[in-house]
């Protein structure tokens, strides 16, 4: 009775520091300034080269904090860069607004370099590419591992260890799914199988050896994993994921595709999407209709929709559910598509559910705003005059009595 007692006060202890972390709109909007610690050494790890094929690769990372923040035990997310593992830094433009803006909403963000593969655009196969996506995956291994180490000894960053995201843009985010669910000996290509074994297994030898690899959560943008059955039962992390339905580089759903002349048969966020309802996963997936690969990186208000959409994820799991919209919220099933999200006041919600449905926009504070008593499957356009703010768009089944919910955001 002694330890029940316990373990409900140091509940009931933890969801009042959560509370109190989220008011005042922490993690929600850009609150802070934002400090930089530039070029933090994480680890190393070989990497030959034509002129010194001993080579070492220093690895280093941004560290992006809410500047002025005293708290004592926070999130974090680490980014990892988008170039097909062949090009791109830590410094991408797309990368560096990512990491600002969540350092803005109150997370420590960590921007990172891993080791790149330009072997990949001399002797192209999928060989290649599977080596490619082992060293980032060691190397962003590598920084988790970092954080954990950091937080037993120096605490320099204040890191929550139980609250460690990791995602990513295109590569960075093929890197971030492979940590989550690349860990069966059965799942190695046999074409790598002596240089995994070399070079450490799926964990790596890029530094910080013997401190935990654990993760909250993956935030995949235009990502994927090259079979959906590696997705473990098991492994219940949950994912977010942002994919355009035009993608020709990094499939939306299942699809052969091509990077850089490597052809691939891979699993895109549709898919991943899909597997994960199906095992009954905590996920999210914003579709951009009818854009290409990473809109967002060259649009700003691809940009806003991603961060929105993002933090709208991340805050539920963070604040462990507490706001007053998710309060008044049933079931959220990701059934329903919402575009454009944020919008101005118009927008399309396409469904294919079978059954009458009854269509019902609550504010904020689970007031109605809006209600339509059926609305059938298919696309529908609502033009509606509503103040600016968060909504939910909820869709009821008279026959079934299920419940799907989304989010909007119209500014």
């Amino acid at each position: 009775m002694r330890h029940l007692t316990l373990l409900f006060l140091v509940l009931v202890f933890t969801q009042n520091i959560s509370a109190q972390e989220c008011d005042n709109q922490r993690y929600y909007e850009e609150i802070f300034t934002v400090n930089i610690t530039a070029d933090v050494l994480f680890g190393e790890a070989p990497q030959p080269t034509l002129s010194d094929p001993d080579n070492i690769q220093e690895l280093f990372m941004d560290v992006y904090q809410p500047n002025g923040d005293t708290l004592s035990s926070r999130p974090l997310i680490i980014w990892a860069f988008g170039g097909a593992f062949v090009f791109g830094s830590k410094e991408s433009p797309d990368i560096v607004t990512l990491s600002s803006s969540f350092a803005q909403r109150g997370y420590v963000n960590a921007a990172i370099d891993y080791r790149l593969s330009t072997n990949e655009l001399l002797d192209p196969d999928s060989t290649a590419f599977y080596k490619a996506t082992l060293k980032a995956q060691h190397d962003m291994l590598a920084s988790i591992r970092y954080f954990y180490k950091d937080a037993a000894t120096n605490n320099q960053f204040r890191i929550d260890t139980t609250r460690i995201y990791i995602g990513g843009v295109s590569a960075g985010a093929i890197t971030a799914l492979q940590i989550a669910h690349y860990d069966e000996l059965e799942e190695v290509p046999m074409a790598i199988d002596s240089i995994f074994q070399a070079t450490g297994g799926f964990s790596g030898q890029s530094g910080n050896a013997g401190y935990s690899e654990d993760i909250a959560g993956v935030i995949s943008l235009s990502g994927f994993i090259l079979d959906t059955a590696w997705i473990s039962p098991t492994v219940t992390t949950p994912i977010v994921s942002m994919h355009g339905t035009e993608d020709n580089i990094a499939s939306y759903g299942s699809d052969t595709i091509t990077v850089l002349d490597i052809n691939l048969e891979a699993d895109g966020s549709s898919s991943i999407h899909y597997k994960l309802d199906q095992l009954g996963t905590q996920n999210d997936l914003y579709t951009f209709h009818g854009a290409g690969h990473t809109p967002f990186v060259s649009d700003a208000a691809y940009m806003d929709t991603t961060i929105q959409f993002v933090r709208d994820f991340l805050y539920d799991l963070v604040c462990d559910d507490l706001t007053a919209i998710e309060a008044a919220a049933p079931s959220s099933e990701p059934d329903i598509s919402i575009y454009p999200n944020p919008t101005q006041g118009a927008f399309w919600v396409e469904h294919n559910l079978e059954g009458s449905r009854s269509l019902q926009i609550l504010d904020q504070w689970g007031r109605e705003a809006y209600a339509i008593a059926d609305l059938s499957s298919g696309i529908h356009e609502l033009n509606l005059q509503l103040p600016p703010g968060m909504y939910l768009v909820r869709l009821f089944s008279k026959e079934t009595g299920q419940t799907y919910t989304r989010k909007i955001l119209i500014q």
